[in-house]
């Protein structure tokens, strides 16, 4: 009996201590340009989602000022919820279709 309790705390301890040195989990790779396709709601085709960075720079030629704040809302139709500071101070909310 103290035979196999034996061999298996070996087995055990060899098993701990010999972890292959792939075995580390790989970080993950963060894209900020990537677009990550949507399901639509109701059908199957697939919906493409703008990049933030575009919408920002759309609204900075358009209207100058400043990104506070934004979120991607999605549903049937994704938008982003933006909160915008204007050239005078002036604080605006808005809302921007981000389908491709």
């Amino acid at each position: 009996m103290w035979a196999k309790s034996l061999l298996l705390s070996a087995f055990v301890a060899a098993g701990a201590t010999s972890a292959p040195v792939d075995a580390r989990p790989t970080p993950p790779v963060f894209q900020p340009n990537w677009v990550m396709p949507i399901q639509g709601r109701g059908d199957n085709r697939q919906q493409s989602v703008r990049p933030l960075r575009e919408v920002v720079s759309e609204l900075q030629s358009r209207y100058g000022g400043e990104l506070i704040s934004a979120r991607l809302e999605e549903g049937g139709r994704p938008f982003y919820l933006i909160r915008w500071r204007m050239p005078d101070g002036q604080v605006r909310d808005f809302r921007v279709d981000a389908a491709r």
